[in-house]
């Protein structure tokens, strides 16, 4: 709340394992989040900067508070960063961290697909279009978090 880390948060920020965005983000949260009872128990995970966006991840299961309860902090947000938010959920799962990036556009089936020269392509097939700017998006955003280039095809 104040913007002083404790000595292991401190650390985690030098280590690299939390970034400083990430804090930002908690710290905006944190004194939001006081005035909205509901949004007190969500669980923020990880903030990065993709092209003209801010992505907020989630603990699975609380993305349904942050949209419903969260409009005006979003809104706030939007005004401090300077970008549009885009907030999405963690799941250990892939397949599940794909569907909820994508929705409401349904996951056909996720493919690897062996190269002859050892690598690999993920491939994942959706019913119906995306809008190319959303399909980037998403493309870099497992990109960042997963580590995972993918392709997407249709039905």
């Amino acid at each position: 709340m104040t913007g002083v880390l404790c000595p292991s948060c401190e650390r985690k920020v030098k280590s690299g394992e939390i970034s400083k965005l990430d804090v930002e983000v908690s710290v905006f949260l944190g004194k939001y989040a006081k005035d909205i009872r509901e949004l007190e128990n969500v669980q923020f995970k990880k903030a990065l900067y993709i092209d003209n966006y801010l992505i907020l991840m989630f603990k699975r299961g609380d993305l349904p508070l942050v949209l419903s309860y969260g409009k005006k902090l979003i809104r706030e947000m939007e005004k401090r960063f300077g970008r549009k938010v885009y907030v999405i959920e963690d799941h250990p799962n892939f397949r599940e961290f794909v569907e909820s990036l994508l929705y409401p556009t349904p996951v056909e089936t996720i493919n690897i697909i062996w190269l002859p020269d050892g690598s690999k392509e993920t491939r994942i097939v959706v019913r119906g279009r995306l809008d190319r700017r959303r399909e980037e998006l998403i493309k870099k955003i497992i990109k960042e978090l997963r580590g995972i280039e993918v392709k997407v095809g249709y039905i």
